[in-house]
């Protein structure tokens, strides 16, 4: 049995400057394609009818015949009306940023969760692009922005697109509800790693707790959040959530299907923001992603940037970052330099947190004793006559409950 694979696509990429296209390439890259050509253009107006003036479009259509591209990839989000016009005019694929994102992330689902995200908003992108009774053939062939999760083909049919669309939506339901239960049962605090795409956040969860979720040196590489238990020299144990990656121009549909994903950093007791400092886009990501964490978080939530890949910049470099971030940290996570710094801000956090105290236990009321096992630093426990002695350090939330327990002195 012979197996069919996909050609590499040829890309001709579209956009304003160079900057912006030099991420779109590596998206691109990510997604499978080649790029072959980069052009940018410096009007700002945007054409209702193709985006960019018609005397642009003619240079991209001759420049795409002359390097034989066969998909154009514009850095902005086209209207349906625009991309529909674009490819009637160059007579080959034209597709957008969101297009290329949303094909990065059905590749990148693994979990029943993120597959639902994911085929949900490349339905919700898809639907007001459908023409007739709902096949366009340029999508036919294949390639970039034809594949659900799973390598699966995405569905062209209008009527079956607003049934499976409505289904998805109760699917997640369905899993919110779950989430908050087992959210509810959950006794440790949490901390979120947050950042923009690549920055190192699963490499640092892996070398902070020693487990082997999936790393790799893309865009994207993480799209399910994973959570890994560690243990604080404090005593305490503490939840490490590493969640999906921004980055800048997020379809929409992608932001509205992963808030229940972002309830893990809404929900966090102290933010790790990671930031790539070789990124030469460093200053502008950490700004995307600050928007996204004021919006999402309390303002009382204890956020520490953590510099990372330090062993790729110079040391000028890494001084002027001390100066200007003075409270941050600063680590290689794949080198293993400084992680011990993250783990002694995180016990340093959580320390003052917590208070020492005795208790005089009831055996009536034995049921905490896993709890304060779990939850606090215990220093000496006896089974007495009448009740259970215990000094402890211990959470403030949990000593809240168990005042009237407490020792006087």
């Amino acid at each position: 049995m012979y197996q069919i694979q996909e050609m590499q696509e040829k890309a001709v990429l579209v956009g304003l400057n160079e900057g912006e296209l030099k991420e779109l390439q590596l998206l691109i890259e990510t997604a499978g394609a080649k790029t072959i050509l980069k052009m940018t253009y410096h009007d700002r107006k945007i054409d209702p009818a193709y985006y960019i003036g018609s005397g642009k479009v003619k240079e991209i259509k001759e420049a795409a015949e002359t390097v034989a591209a066969n998909l154009i990839v514009f850095d902005n989000e086209l209207s349906p009306v625009q991309q529909r016009n674009l490819e009637d005019k160059i007579e080959i694929k034209v597709i957008d940023r969101a297009q290329v994102i949303l094909d990065i992330f059905a590749r990148h689902a693994h979990s029943r969760e993120s597959k639902i995200q994911v085929e949900l908003a490349q339905l919700e992108y898809r639907l007001p692009r459908l023409q007739g009774r709902g096949i366009e053939m340029s999508r036919l062939a294949g390639g970039i922005g034809t594949r659900g999760p799973g390598e699966t083909k995405l569905e062209v049919d209008r009527r079956r697109i607003e049934k499976k669309i409505y289904r998805l939506k109760e699917n997640l339901k369905e899993i919110k509800a779950s989430r908050e239960v087992q959210r509810s049962s959950r006794q440790d605090p949490i901390a979120a790693l947050v950042g923009y795409t690549n920055a190192g956040k699963s490499t640092l969860m892996n070398k902070l707790t020693g487990a082997g979720s999936h790393t790799a040196d893309k865009l994207f590489a993480t799209l399910d959040s994973t959570m890994r238990q560690l243990q604080l020299p404090v005593g305490q144990n503490i939840i490490l959530s590493d969640t999906v990656g921004f980055i800048n121009k997020l379809p929409h549909q992608l932001i509205a299907s992963f808030r229940t994903t972002l309830e893990e950093v809404e929900n966090a007791d102290i933010i790790l923001h990671l930031i790539d400092a070789s990124n030469s886009e460093m200053e502008k990501n950490m700004r995307i992603v600050n928007k996204e964490i004021n919006e999402l978080v309390d303002p009382s939530c204890k956020i520490i940037k953590v510099f990372n890949k330090i062993d790729l910049i110079e040391q000028s470099k890494l001084n002027d970052l001390k100066i200007i971030y003075p409270d941050s940290l600063f680590i290689s996570a794949l080198k293993e330099i400084n992680i011990d710094t993250v783990i002694n801000k995180l016990n340093e956090i959580i320390s003052n947190e917590m208070i020492e105290m005795e208790l005089d236990l009831p055996y009536s009321e034995a049921k905490w004793i896993e709890k304060i096992h779990n939850t606090a630093k215990v220093y000496e426990e006896k089974y007495q006559k009448n009740n259970i002695y215990l000094k402890v350090l211990i959470p403030k939330k949990t000593a809240s409950k168990l005042k009237k327990y407490r020792r006087e002195s």
